[in-house]
């Protein structure tokens, strides 16, 4: 009788748990002691343009190692280490700026928009960006890899308890 009870505690508990994850689904959480801050990465991810492909090319675009929900997992772990959670209370939209080469590695990042003593931050968000090192798959025009670029929208909540 109690190896039923607990099956049936365990199975509430697990669906319960997945519908949780559903809702979810592209925000990240990270906590403190005082702070409490939520990444909303947005999907799809802009593709700039490649000037080389034109229209009637076969475009292919740069694919991170595991795809876009690896990159998102990845990308909010270094944002939760890297970031200080207790130093910086931010609130609202950056836009990561990628650019890939044609060998998968990234070449430049920038972070916009530039807001008034916010420098330490997007340090911060830039170095943890840095410290992903997987690679990207290039971009291909006509199955030959072209350079491209990407920007990925971050959605920033932070709300602070006093304890």
């Amino acid at each position: 009788m109690k190896k039923i009870f607990f099956l049936l505690i365990f199975a509430s508990v697990f669906s319960s748990a997945q519908e949780i994850e559903d809702l979810q689904e592209g925000y990240f959480f990270s906590e403190s002691s005082k702070n409490f801050f939520r990444v909303d990465i947005k999907k799809p991810y802009d593709y700039y343009k490649v000037t080389s492909c034109d229209e009637n090319s076969q475009f292919v675009r740069a694919q991170f190692e595991g795809g876009d929900a690896a990159f998102n997992r990845e990308l909010f772990r270094y944002i939760s280490a890297y970031v200080d959670k207790e130093i910086y209370v931010v609130n609202g939209t950056f836009f990561l700026h990628i650019n890939i080469d044609k060998d998968g590695k990234v070449t430049n990042l920038d972070v916009t928009p530039k807001v008034e003593n916010s420098e330490g931050f997007l340090r911060d968000l830039k170095f943890a960006v840095k410290k992903i090192k997987k690679n990207w798959t290039p971009s291909k025009c006509n199955n030959v890899p072209v350079d491209s670029k990407i920007r990925i929208k971050l959605n920033f909540v932070t709300e602070s308890v006093d304890v």
